[in-house]
């Protein structure tokens, strides 16, 4: 059965975005073979996978592998597979949106299958965790970087046509249904006869010839198979012709060794190894920042192959990311996100957990209560934190760029698994007061005066906020270092963390901070805060009844007001009450649905501040001057202003101050 072709646009893509992505994201033409060989194991995962509860896939199965067509008279390379196939709906949904993948739909019909299981057969549940990478994205698109026109023609086992989809890269594409063929997926690719610009990268038996030349000669077939895809699982066949190029194919080579990198001693890799596998796994070009390659033995045996990226992906914090490890057993895969391998602050850990003692027919429900999954996870995490810890002590500006991506990630391990911080402690950098870089608590507490009892911080919403801090000007005029924290986790972490060799975390924000405690002593606090003698300048205790009268105007919203023992330049700030919430976690909590009632602070006010010994002197006059209830709320708006905090009616704020200021220039 066939059909008339039918020409299709790419789904809210255009030309030029495609020349952006083939031209811009790859540095080395011969990606795209990777690329390819990649999808096609993928796609062969998927049908071994299903295989294992349908016997008619068995059945039809044969062997499993990834051939190779090279034809220079032609000028073609194919690579073909007898994996899952495609549909015509997954052809244009895989192939005719950039960046599609299929394993979320892959993930989901799975979940739906009830077939008879086998023994040995995975569950119900084991297959609806077994989504595989199968994407073809962005990746399928540097075959343009090499050929002028591209076919695959694709058979979906059950299905009554095969389709056909071609693409010469332009702004459309076309799809045609074919008559019934063996499963699988073919695609052919018309190579480039032209040598064009070599890649930034290119190796020498690519970059000085056409692709027409270079990807049908097969000694660089050998080469770029062996150099990215030796790991791959299924053998990677090329069938080429003979030296006469009559069309008769040679035998048979077998160009990748298909052993698992991971069953490799590591003496045995090298590190482009580990980061091509990497790529393999992660789709993520950029190398990894740290590879850990673990064999462990004992009374329960696994191997493990982990990669710390180097950048955090977009999705990170969001419900979307997908996290979690690859699950083998004995080497034949169990599931793709195995997320009891590693705890949630870890969840950027990528790689893979192999182990002769897990069954093969584990479920997600077994795998939660598994005593070797848990074991695994504790001796896995401590492995991880333990390598961080080296990276610190030995390249710190490496670990610096790391943590500015993942540091927000790892501290909240103080939060879902507090018998960890004594570990990653010992990771903790921060911004402070007292430098422009990062500092360790260890570095913070080496600077710290004699005198000085606690470890001072301030959180905020950013690192901006937090340095012009009102909260922070006693310190400041003292030289007390604070460190800043802007990160929502952070109070979640303080409160793990409590004291670090017997020095108490105290926020500088706290209404019960003692400027005697700080280095100077309270004479110094005093000498800071007291207004200079001027001939009529109000003390504070002269200030108590204007204090009293800003209350009684905020009494909704304020706890009380009182003179600041912190503000050296600023006329007002906002403080918690000991054993209240700070502002950042009680945003936090209600972001989780918390419900929460209203937390009221405590305004200090600057008594010596110009604006201060005005009110007060226009409340002299008149105790009752309604121009008073506009200050106090004006003051209050100014307190929130300076910590970032949103404004309750901020049209009559921006009204109050053009009536000020046009009244200052009348």
């Amino acid at each position: 059965m066939s059909s008339r072709a039918r020409s299709r646009k790419f789904q809210a893509q255009t030309e030029k975005l495609l020349d952006m992505m083939i031209h811009s994201v790859y540095s080395q033409k011969e990606v795209f073979l990777r690329e390819l060989i990649s999808n096609a194991s993928d796609a062969i995962d998927k049908v071994r996978f299903l295989a294992l509860t349908d016997r008619s896939l068995a059945d039809s199965a044969g062997e499993y592998r990834i051939e190779l067509l090279a034809d220079p008279v032609a000028g073609t390379l194919t690579i073909r597979d007898n994996g899952i196939g495609m549909s015509e709906q997954e052809a244009i949904d895989n192939l005719g949106t950039i960046a599609r993948s299929g394993s979320a739909a892959f993930q989901a019909a799975a979940s739906e299958r009830d077939p008879e299981l086998e023994r040995d057969a995975p569950s119900p549940e084991a297959v609806a965790d077994g989504g595989l990478i199968g994407q073809f994205g962005v990746g399928f698109y540097s075959v343009f970087m090499v050929a002028d026109k591209v076919t695959v023609i694709s058979q979906k086992h059950g299905e009554d046509h095969a389709v056909k989809w071609i693409s010469t890269g332009g702004e459309q594409y076309m799809v045609q249904r074919l008559p019934v063929r063996e499963r699988g997926t073919t695609v052919t690719l018309q190579l480039k006869r032209e040598a064009g610009r070599p890649a930034e990268d290119d190796e020498d038996d690519v970059a000085e010839r056409s692709p027409a030349e270079a990807f049908t000669d097969p000694a660089t077939l050998r080469r770029v198979v062996k150099q990215h895809s030796d790991f791959i699982a299924f053998p990677i066949v090329l069938l080429a012709p003979d030296a006469e190029g009559d069309g008769e194919a040679r035998t048979p080579e077998t160009l990748n060794s298909m052993r698992p990198l991971w069953t490799r001693r590591p003496k045995e890799i090298e590190r482009a190894d580990y980061d091509e596998f990497y790529r393999h796994i992660t789709r993520d070009w950029h190398d990894p920042f740290e590879v850990l390659h673990l064999h462990v033995e004992g009374m329960r045996e696994y191997t493990a192959l982990l990669y710390l990226p180097s950048g955090a992906p977009l999705d990170l914090y969001t419900r979307e990311h997908r996290r979690g490890l690859q699950l083998y057993a004995r080497r034949v895969f169990i599931m793709e996100e195995c997320r009891d391998l590693m705890p949630e602050y870890l969840r950027f850990v990528r790689g893979l957990v192999d182990s002769p003692d897990i069954p093969l027919n584990i479920s997600r429900e077994m795998v939660q209560q598994d005593r070797l999954i848990a074991s695994i996870r504790k001796q896995l995490t401590r492995r991880v934190l333990a390598a961080l810890k080296d990276r610190l002590a030995g390249e710190r500006e490496a670990y610096e760029a790391w943590w500015s991506e993942f540091g927000p990630v790892l501290k909240e391990g103080f939060h879902y698994e507090p018998v960890q911080a004594p570990r990653l402690q010992e990771l903790l950098l921060f911004r402070s007061t007292a430098q422009e870089g990062w500092t360790s608590l260890a570095e913070y507490i080496a600077r710290m005066p004699e005198a000085q009892q606690a470890i001072y911080y301030v959180t905020g919403e950013s690192l901006e906020l937090l340095r012009d801090s009102p909260q922070l000007e006693a310190f400041r005029a003292r030289d007390v270092e604070v460190l800043l924290l802007p990160d929502p986790v952070d109070e979640l972490m303080v409160a793990q963390l409590g004291e670090v060799e017997g020095k108490a975390l105290r926020s500088a924000a706290r209404g019960d901070v003692d400027p005697s405690e700080l280095p100077g002593g309270a004479d110094a606090a005093q000498r800071v805060l007291t207004p200079e003698a001027d001939g009529g300048a109000a003390t504070p205790d002269e200030l108590g009844p204007l204090l009293g009268r800003l209350q009684q105007v905020l009494d909704e919203t304020i706890e009380s007001v009182r003179v600041s023992h912190r503000l050296t330049d600023s006329a007002v700030c906002l403080v918690a009450p000991e054993g209240s919430l700070s502002p950042q976690l009680e945003q936090m909590m209600r972001a989780m649905g918390q419900a929460l009632p209203e937390q009221k602070r405590i305004l200090e006010v600057n008594a010596g501040h110009p604006l201060l010994q005005r009110m007060y002197a226009r409340y002299s006059v008149n105790p009752e001057d309604p121009q008073l209830r506009d200050y106090a709320e004006m003051l209050l708006d100014q307190a929130l202003l300076a910590e970032g905090a949103p404004l309750k009616n901020p049209a009559r704020f921006a009204r109050r101050v053009a009536e000020v200021m046009a009244k200052g220039m009348g």
